[in-house]
């Protein structure tokens, strides 16, 4: 893949996470969380997926069925999620502003891809509902199947990076959850958090920026330097 070359300017407030605090840097790709941020949050009903695994609420999906016992077990329980997350692809749509946003960036010398803990199967049925958008407009698609950790870990993000001839810094990472910040901080990339009903469980999250639209992304990367 070739060098993407941008002359948007970021100024960092914060220290990254070797604690060195980040200069002026280059944007030169966008990663997006995929449910809940490109898509409408709701499709995903992660209270009815948990009684059916019978994992507890205060637990993540896959950190439970990655400690069960067994191959078989875990084996089971990851089909079943597949096939809980097929059926809200089904009936998922976009989320308010997202394909407009996607085509905005895609139209800047910028990469774009999507980094989720879904699975791919899912991500392609629901991107079926993005006329005109479709896979082969994003640069990279990370899902759970591929090789680096899923979020919180920062590994994806920094993956995503390699894979984009891009270094973190340069990364602008995208979601509507806890996972998503932390990630992207991890990794020393910029965060952005979607967070359009001031969330109460999200006053915590640290991030770069919060935003109520992904349209105001476009005001973001089209700065010539961040406030």
């Amino acid at each position: 893949m070739q060098k993407i070359e941008t002359k948007t300017v970021i100024s960092r407030t914060h220290a990254g996470p070797a604690g060195n605090t980040k200069g002026p840097v280059q944007i030169k790709a966008v990663l997006f969380d995929f449910d809940g941020t490109l898509t409408a949050p709701g499709a995903l009903d992660f209270p009815a997926i948990k009684n059916a695994l019978g994992c507890p609420l205060e637990i993540p999906v896959l950190e439970f069925i990655q400690s069960m016992v067994t191959p078989h077990t875990r084996r089971a329980a990851m089909e079943r999620l597949v096939a809980f997350e097929i059926e809200a692809a089904q009936r998922s749509i976009p989320n308010h502003g997202a394909v407009e946003t996607v085509a905005w960036i895609k139209q800047r010398p910028l990469a774009c891809g999507i980094i989720t803990r879904n699975s791919r199967a899912s991500v392609l049925c629901a991107l079926e509902k993005f006329d005109p958008l479709g896979p082969g407009d994003f640069d990279l698609l990370v899902t759970r199947e591929d090789p680096p950790a899923p979020k919180p870990s920062a590994e994806g993000v920094l993956w995503a990076a390699r894979q984009l001839n891009a270094r973190p810094r340069e990364i602008m990472m995208v979601g509507d959850y806890l996972f998503d910040c932390q990630a992207g901080r991890a990794a020393g990339a910029t965060t952005v958090l979607l967070d359009p009903d001031n969330d109460p469980r999200l006053r915590a999250a640290q991030c770069d920026y919060r935003i109520g639209r992904l349209m105001e992304i476009k005001t973001l990367i089209a700065s010539s330097q961040f406030p």
